[in-house]
């Protein structure tokens, strides 16, 4: 397992490494699940392909940012789907029941 860190990952072939492992994958592993196999896997890692057709599944399967995988921007994680709806309703809500949700949330946190 690596142990570095994510953000200081200089290629595209170190960053998806560095999830797969994460994951515990191998590249026959990840390719399966991605749709391809092996052999490109194996070349992105390398930094012999730059610029693969699969990338968008190969972020989906890892759990990660399209761009932060290929280019190093932004954060590492996408959020969920849910998680991704409720921010966007949470855009949509007046005050005061931003304020009160925020607290609602916050409470349960802390159990």
């Amino acid at each position: 397992m690596s142990s570095l860190n994510p953000q200081n990952l200089g290629s595209l072939g170190q960053r998806m490494r560095h999830k797969r492992q994460e994951k515990g994958w191998t590249q026959e592993q990840l390719a399966v699940r991605a749709g391809t196999n092996q052999a490109v896997i194996q070349k992105i890692e390398n930094g012999k392909s730059l610029r693969p057709r699969k990338i968008d599944q190969i972020a989906e399967v890892l759990d990660v940012n399209p761009a932060w995988l290929m280019f190093g921007d932004g954060k590492a994680t996408t959020l969920p789907a849910d998680a991704t709806s409720v921010a966007e309703a949470w855009q949509n809500l007046p005050e005061p029941h931003r304020s009160r949700i925020r607290q609602e949330i916050m409470d349960l946190q802390q159990g």
